[in-house]
């Protein structure tokens, strides 16, 4: 029995061969990963960094690149993801992935001016599998935005109610959480929230979407949590979506599904020309088999 079917079904429907490319992968789970995909037939992989390294650990790690394409660059990891960015800009990849590089120094050239930016604020999206929840669970921003107001919530909102469109989730339920449910002037998150609610009222964020909150997390995610407190809500106990605070909750709230919750996730850059994958080193390879995944079906669908 599958131990994740909902990830395993997505990525059992990303199959492709938009190219990918892997920046600066000297790591051996960032090139254990590249086997993984084209065992998936995922995606057509490319490799962006120094080839003499690249090489020597693949023989280190007994791991075969035959017919793997290879863009040597010197051996400088910024100057890898500027190469990948040109990469994009050329057409010529469809999606990025973080290797083993740090996270600003591909980032960096990928926000500049003349990079990859759109009109739409960077932001970055979750799914989350969870043993006793019976759907995806998008969770919206674990890891860009640090403390983002009310009106760059909204917009980070947009690209991922837009993104879960794409990925066949029509008509969501969002649920925007905080410490509690009820609106407190010295709590930002609450009167965010409320700032958020009204504006989709007045004018809907995403087509045919639920907004509400703020909720605490509990009635957000259990209904019978929200009808003892005396919440009437549609969203409560059964969300799309969840909208955090700021990046500490965010982050937090991850960490904690992944490893006190068993959960697995995927999870891509939204708001650049190209969906971008972030890895950490302590991702299992599932996990970026199944971001990869949801990346593809975002490229294969582009704005």
């Amino acid at each position: 029995m599958e131990r994740y079917p909902l990830l395993e079904k997505m990525i059992g429907e990303a199959k492709s061969d938009l190219p990918l490319g892997l920046v600066y992968p000297l790591s051996a789970p960032a090139l254990e990963t590249v086997f993984e995909l084209v065992k998936r037939e995922l995606c057509t992989p490319i490799l962006i960094g120094p080839k003499d390294l690249i090489l020597e650990l693949a023989a280190k790690e007994k791991l075969s690149l035959d017919g793997i394409e290879i863009m040597n660059t010197p051996n400088d990891p910024i100057l890898a993801a500027k190469q990948a960015v040109a990469m994009v800009k050329e057409g010529k990849l469809a999606v990025l992935m973080k290797g083993s590089l740090h996270t600003e120094d591909l980032m960096g050239p990928i926000v500049q001016r003349d990079g990859l930016r759109t009109d739409r604020r960077t932001s970055h999206l979750f799914l989350f599998e969870l043993k006793h929840y019976p759907k995806l669970l998008g969770i919206s921003d674990c890891v860009v935005n640090i403390a983002p107001n009310a009106s760059q919530k909204i917009q980070i909102l947009k690209s991922s109610l837009e993104a879960l469109n794409k990925l066949g989730v029509a008509n969501a339920k969002v649920a925007i959480i905080a410490a509690t449910e009820v609106v407190n002037p010295a709590m930002q998150a609450t009167t965010d929230a409320k700032e958020i609610v009204d504006s989709h009222a007045a004018n809907p964020i995403h087509p045919s979407t639920m907004i509400e909150g703020p909720f605490g997390f509990d009635n957000a995610i259990s209904i019978h949590s929200a009808k003892t407190k005396g919440i009437d809500s549609k969203v409560a106990g059964d969300p799309d979506l969840l909208l955090v605070p700021d990046l500490q909750v965010g982050n937090i709230l991850y960490k904690s599904l992944v490893y006190m919750a068993g959960a697995e996730c995927a999870g891509t850059i939204l708001g650049a020309q190209v969906p971008i994958i972030l890895t950490s080193r302590s991702d299992s390879v599932f996990s970026r088999v199944a971001s990869t995944a949801m990346a593809i079906l975002l490229a294969k669908q582009p704005q």
